[in-house]
């Protein structure tokens, strides 16, 4: 029993490390990272993960000894882990932003409730966008697949391995918010475009009658046609959601693979 305890006592800083980089990656992962999640609930699926990945996970040579240098290494896991949840929660921005610039074209803009996954006001257009792709995210099982690919970073980054110059990884966000604005113009393209012209129909009808009080037309005939178009168009952005997914997939993919092979 006492070798037992003194073993388990030793993988103690690599449990440390294993949870200082999966709890980056949840707080920033879509849905679990979400503030509607208690935090002890988070708390503890990051212990339980860090517990079940330990034994499988090897402290390399040239441990840090110091405590500055054990604070550097753990902010490292952090970072890392951060990354990967940061750069797949883009996906969800891009369509949050296509709901915005709807609600803001259509008008539906003015009437905003506090979302509680990030206790913020936001459009009702752009929560119903959010869940939406929630829901699409739990049904292709996208947060087995992020959670499998941090863990999936043990075998290609090992622990204290990762000292990233900060290059790469600024490309990769830059890639996945170009692609998060790429998501917002296919989501709010077809729905800007036709309240465009219905915009200039109704600049028409009040140059031609000029008695016709057309912000008393316009305004409810916009929001009506808004949420028409975007009940025809959900198939579209369902589509480009997970187009952007299984990119944002991929380059994770490259990044931890390509990175790890220079160290091999």
């Amino acid at each position: 029993m006492p070798f037992e305890l003194l073993a388990q006592y030793l993988k103690l800083p690599v449990f440390g490390l294993v949870a200082a980089r999966v709890g980056g990656l949840l707080m920033f992962q879509p849905l679990l990272g979400a503030l509607s999640i208690p935090v002890h609930l988070r708390i503890i699926l990051v212990l339980a993960l860090a517990a079940l990945l330990t034994p499988l996970v090897n402290l390399p040579a040239g441990a840090p000894a110091s405590a500055v240098e054990i604070a550097g290494a753990l902010g490292s896991e952090v970072l890392l882990g951060a990354l990967l949840g940061l750069v797949s929660a883009l996906s969800f921005v891009g369509l949050q932003i296509g709901g915005l610039l709807v609600a803001q074209e259509s008008g539906i803009a003015f009437g905003q409730i506090v979302d509680p996954t990030s206790d913020e006001q936001e459009t009702v257009v752009g929560i119903f966008y959010l869940q939406f792709a929630a829901v699409i995210y739990l049904i292709v099982g996208g947060h087995r697949a992020l959670v499998a690919t941090c863990l999936d970073t043990f075998e290609t980054i090992p622990l204290l391995a990762y000292h990233d110059s900060a290059t790469s990884a600024t490309e990769l966000l830059c890639q996945a918010l170009a692609l998060s604005g790429e998501v917002a113009l296919r989501v709010a393209a077809p729905t800007l475009l036709v309240l465009f012209l219905v915009n200039l129909a109704l600049g028409f009808v009040s140059r031609t009658m000029p008695q016709l009080n057309i912000i008393a037309v316009g305004f409810p005939l916009k929001g009506l046609l808004a949420l028409a178009l975007m009940a025809v168009s959900l198939p579209t952005a369902a589509d480009a959601f997970l187009g952007a997914l299984q990119q944002v997939c991929d380059w994770i993919h490259e990044y931890t693979v390509g990175w790890a092979l220079p160290t091999q």
